[in-house]
């Protein structure tokens, strides 16, 4: 005879898969910023089916509504929101804004999935597994074609970015240069703080040696920098700070790669200064910061809406492969929210930025310092880059950001964990 569980309880055990499956998901996100896009999507789709059917609707509520950075997340996607009833924009394009700023909402599902200290341990170390995948690979391509390499170049002296363009391993490679110091920090034993040492040594180098791109290099150092204020005494702060501007200028003068990208980002500069050169990686960026700043004052309260920065980019840009790279966005976070959102947009960015600062120097251990690096590492590529909108970065700021916040407990108790 077979006896039919009561609705209740099999409700429980579904939502419990639903979350169980929402909470791996999450894990495996981590193990996917850093390596693979693919990866990265499946668990997104993951999380969105499997995170409203685990109930707990309560709890997810209790811990969204107190976090710091609910209401800048939402404020962002709001703005958004409302851009798309003044734009000019077509709606393929607000589509894809949509799509891309989704990520604010979701970063906050990604707070309540590893709230618990046993599953934000557990997609830490996915991050870092990915990130020793990405580490090992780098170093196997100057003798050999691994497959999975992005750049297929062998050798020293050129770029070896292997999953994801060079920029974007720049940036997850300096955090986790982050992750290693405080691993080996951390270290009990002196096996393993040499282990972590030597593993933070090798990915510092696969940075400033391995990789063409100037943003990974300038992040690291910020990064750096960021450990250096938060993780020393006061009275050995400076001390640290020069030990870091003596390691860069070590650095510096034993990498030509590195020697190459900085004295070219000068030539372009001056280049872009003198004659208005805009066809390089320097002269682009300025060009694009100074006619995102025209758009701003022309419209600084709401912006251009939705989307807008791409309509009136058309009327700066008529070189269609100028415009394929100047026309889709600014290289710079604050300039794109403050043209298509006005001050609103720039002001919430900001304020996403302060509170998530803020929550993560509140912490405690680990945490605090792996925070106190991340936030410079986006600060700085917030003025080069756009952070939460090329698709590898954003995977990598959304997904680890709400990481290392989802320990925040702030004042008051936190809900029962289950």
């Amino acid at each position: 005879m077979v006896i039919d569980a009561p609705a209740p309880l099999v409700l429980h055990r579904f939502q419990s898969a639903m979350d169980q499956t929402a909470r791996w998901a999450a894990v495996a996100l981590l193990l996917g910023a850093p390596t693979s896009i693919a990866l990265v999507n499946i668990s997104v789709l993951l999380i969105l089916v499997c995170w409203p059917l685990s109930g707990r609707y309560a709890e997810k509520w209790a811990l969204i509504r107190r976090h710091p950075i609910t209401l800048p997340s939402l404020l962002l996607f709001a703005l958004v929101l409302v851009g798309i009833a003044y734009t000019d924009a077509p709606r393929s394009t607000i589509g894809t804004h949509l799509y891309v700023y989704s990520k604010f909402p979701m970063m906050l599902m990604l707070l309540t999935l590893l709230h618990e200290p046993r599953w934000q341990n557990r997609a830490l170390v996915a991050f870092a597994v990915g990130a020793l995948i990405t580490l090992v690979s780098t170093y196997a391509n100057i003798w050999v074609e691994v497959p999975w390499s992005d750049s297929h170049t062998r050798g020293f002296g050129v770029s070896h970015n292997i999953f994801n363009d060079y920029i974007a391993q720049g940036l997850a490679m300096s955090f986790f240069t982050a992750l290693a110091v405080v691993y080996a920090l951390e270290a009990r034993g002196r096996a393993a703080q040499v282990a972590w040492s030597v593993v933070a040594m090798f990915t510092v180098f696969s940075i400033t040696h391995l990789l063409q791109g100037r943003t990974g290099q300038a992040v690291l150092l910020a990064m750096f920098c960021a450990l250096a204020l938060v993780s020393v005494p006061v009275v050995w702060r400076w001390r640290s700070l020069a030990a870091v501007l003596l390691i860069t200028a070590i650095l510096f003068a034993s990498s030509p790669l590195l020697r190459q990208r900085i004295l070219t980002g000068f030539a372009e500069f001056g280049q872009y200064l003198d004659g208005g050169v805009v066809n390089t990686s320097i002269g682009a960026r300025l060009d694009m910061w100074k006619n995102a700043a025209e758009m701003f004052v022309a419209s600084p309260i709401w912006g251009h809406g939705t989307g807008g920065y791409r309509v009136y980019s058309l009327q700066f840009y008529n070189d269609a492969g100028q415009c394929a790279i100047s026309c889709v966005h600014p290289h710079n976070q604050f300039l794109f929210f403050a043209a298509e959102h006005g001050v609103f947009g720039l002001l919430a960015y900001v304020w996403l930025l302060q509170r998530s600062l803020a929550a993560g120097l509140a912490q405690q251990g680990r945490y605090r310092l792996l925070a106190a690096a991340f936030m410079a590492i986006l600060l700085v590529d917030s003025f080069i880059n756009g952070p939460f909108w090329v698709t590898t970065e954003r995977h990598f700021f959304a997904s680890v950001l709400p990481l290392l916040l989802a320990g925040w407990r702030g004042s008051a108790p936190a809900p029962a964990a289950r």
